[in-house]
């Protein structure tokens, strides 16, 4: 007699799951799109490329940039010159100048080294190059590399072009005395361009030194276009010392 109610719920509970499983054919089917793992999605794996590209650019050039001391001078200043171009030499991790000043060090120290350990033909081509990297240092430096060198048109022509564009004083103050010298061996193609140039529409410092510092490089064939570009100057410092060097001029062609 006690088994009776274990009886009971036992078919209690198989009517049950019975209604259950018959009412649910009722019940409408929805079909789920099966969802591709994380891990074999495409966006995960697009998402990884980009950051690997850079890190092993940035090593290659680390690496080239630390081989500087042992590499030939020439290959030197031209993996400086193209990492320099392309804002890519790491050299430091400071902001603002840091990296351009450090550029500018290594470039002087491979240019010294260049010198002593270079051929003509890489010292010619390298001050040629380096006249117009933009910076007043190394600038001065090549100018003194070429000032070291046989005289050439082509190097006396690159050094009028970088100067023609120049707003540093101290640069052109550097560059008279090899300008004169090329001048005496009748090297001075672009002379009078540059010079009136920089005179009438350069910067101030750079105006106002070729305004100072022009007259030995007057003659009978040039001097009336200066007389030209002092009336047309405005009244102040520049026109002053350019009327000044004009006089001076004069004086000296008179025997004065």
């Amino acid at each position: 007699m006690k088994a009776w109610p274990l009886l009971t719920a036992a078919l209690a509970a198989v009517g049950v799951g019975l209604w259950w499983f018959e009412g649910s054919e009722a019940l409408p089917v929805v079909a789920v799109a099966p969802v591709a793992p994380r891990a074999l999605q495409p966006v995960a794996a697009a998402s990884a490329a980009p950051t690997a590209a850079p890190v092993a650019a940035t090593a290659v050039e680390t690496a080239a940039v630390a081989s500087l001391s042992i590499a030939p001078p020439a290959q030197a200043l031209r993996t400086l010159t193209r990492c320099y171009a392309a804002d890519s030499c790491r050299l430091t991790r400071g902001e603002g100048m840091d990296e351009h000043f450090e550029v500018v060090r290594l470039l002087l120290e491979q240019l010294d080294r260049l010198a002593t350990h270079g051929s003509p033909a890489e010292q010619a081509a390298w001050a040629r190059e380096l006249l117009a990297f933009p910076d007043g240092h190394v600038q001065a430096a090549a100018l003194a590399l070429a000032a070291r060198l046989p005289p050439s048109a082509e190097t006396a022509a690159a050094a009028v072009s970088a100067l023609a564009k120049t707003y540093d004083a101290v640069l052109l103050g550097k560059a008279y005395p090899v300008l004169r010298q090329w001048q005496q061996l009748g090297l001075t193609s672009g002379y009078d361009d540059m010079f009136v140039g920089l005179v009438h529409t350069g910067g101030w410092q750079a105006a106002q030194s070729v305004a100072e510092n022009v007259g030995p490089f007057l003659n009978a064939g040039n001097v009336g276009r200066f007389e030209q570009v002092a009336r047309e100057l405005q009244p102040g410092a520049r026109q002053q010392a350019l009327l000044r060097t004009l006089r001076d001029h004069e004086l000296q062609r008179r025997g004065g």
